[in-house]
């Protein structure tokens, strides 16, 4: 059964003409006439009753007329589909995003949907390193990494971060990390965020202070609530909402302790969405880094 044919029986159960129905479908009669004979022959009997005043539906072509408009126009419908995805206009953006962005990546989107309202849009909330094992399978389109980014990928610098040390309440007199070595120090499990850990051991490696007392969390909240029950001290990144009256932030400000976050994307992605969300996240991030474009990608 070819969906010519089902088109023109559909026309032609809607006007109950056969010329008029030959003109809409740009075909001749004859031609139309053959369409709805080889219908007949595959559906085993006669959807029109014609004479010198009329055409009508047959009890047949009455029952079957319903399901071949549906699919009709289901085949439109996926003409449409793939021109609107074509022109980037419709499909699916997949972003993976973490908690240094969790402002700038909803901002753009928003922008991005009220431009192309049929884009469908899927988030995840991953590390760096989760998401850059996403980005090498395919299975994003697009991320907000921390940088360096892998060599050859394409790379946006938009935002910078840095650590805030929590202290608990009782820590009122420290000024700095120096006056936290003898202190408990909670940190995050690596597996859950191996760049931001990596990192972090870093930058306490680079201060020359040995922590000694250390212990595991799973996430940052339970890092800032150990603070809050003067259990131990935590590191969080500068995104991190810090909302409890038992704990002091202390803001971080060497250059060891900041880094750069980035929309990067492997080469050779062909999602038509790439490029109008490219410029939509260059225009609301920093503008200090976005302007750097692949110079700001080595990180710091």
């Amino acid at each position: 059964m070819e969906l010519r044919d089902l088109k023109a029986f559909v026309t032609l159960g809607e006007v109950l003409h056969f010329g008029q129905a030959a003109a809409r479908q740009h075909i001749t009669q004859s031609a139309l006439s053959k369409q709805i004979r080889r219908l007949e022959g595959e559906f085993g009997g006669e959807l029109f009753e014609r004479n010198a005043s009329s055409t009508r539906l047959t009890l047949l072509g009455r029952a079957l007329y319903a399901d071949a408009s549906a699919l009709v126009a289901q085949s439109e419908q996926l003409g449409r589909s793939a021109r609107d995805v074509l022109a980037g206009n419709g499909g699916t953006l997949r972003i993976g995003f973490g908690v240094a962005t969790k402002l700038l990546v909803p901002a753009a989107i928003a922008r991005l949907r009220a431009a192309r309202p049929g884009v469908r849009i899927e988030l995840n909330d991953l590390s760096t390193h989760h998401q850059l094992l996403a980005l090498a399978e395919g299975r994003l389109d697009l991320g907000f990494c921390r940088l360096p980014a892998p060599k050859g990928w394409h790379c946006l610098p938009v935002v910078r971060a840095h650590f805030i040390a929590v202290l608990p309440a009782s820590y009122a007199g420290v000024k700095g990390l120096a006056d936290l070595v003898d202190r408990p120090l909670a940190i995050l499990r690596r597996d859950k965020a191996p760049s931001f850990h990596d990192q972090f051991v870093h930058y306490l490696a680079q201060s020359g202070l040995r922590f000694r007392d250390i212990q595991y969390v799973n996430d940052f909240a339970a890092g800032i609530a150990t603070a809050a029950a003067d259990i131990a001290w935590t590191l969080v990144p500068s995104s991190t909402t810090i909302e409890h009256p038992d704990v002091i932030s202390l803001p971080l400000t060497e250059a060891e302790a900041s880094w750069i976050i980035g929309l990067i994307r492997p080469p050779g992605g062909d999602n038509p969405l790439i490029a109008p969300f490219w410029q939509t996240v260059a225009e609301l991030g920093d503008p200090a880094l976005t302007t750097l474009g692949d110079q700001g990608c080595a990180g710091t």
